[in-house]
């Protein structure tokens, strides 16, 4: 379980880890051009509100509290499609933008139903 929950963290590195090359690939580009800092200041807060609500989010399901975990969720998708539109701006590949995001929220909701699998099996043979 524990070794679950580390794979977790790692994913969460991983995918924040790869978001951030290609923010900071694609600023290289842009830098050749002029852009708006409101607009760039707007898509890297709500990229910490998704990241923040995703993990959130995700943390709180794997304890079972539904009532905490889906609104973080729903908070994090929110602030994701309110950056993605402010990446488009700033002229992210809006694919891109989306495919590491939806990877992302794949790879800890399949990683939840791993360890919720694990969890009711466990609890089931052990009584």
């Amino acid at each position: 379980m524990r070794v679950l929950r580390d794979a977790q963290e790692a994913v969460n590195v991983a995918f924040g880890a790869i978001l951030s090359a290609y923010v900071g690939n694609s600023l290289a580009e842009i830098d050749n051009h002029a852009f708006d800092h409101a607009v760039l200041a707007r898509f890297f807060v709500l990229l910490a509100v998704f990241i923040l609500g995703l993990t959130m989010g995700n943390s709180a399901l794997v304890r079972g509290e539904w009532q905490l975990g889906l609104p973080a969720l729903a908070v994090g998708w929110i602030a994701a499609g309110f950056a993605h539109h402010e990446g488009q701006l700033l002229g992210f590949e809006a694919s891109i933008l989306r495919l590491i995001a939806f990877c992302w929220f794949g790879a800890l909701i399949a990683s939840d139903a791993i360890l919720s699998a694990i969890n009711y099996f466990h609890h089931r043979i052990g009584s």
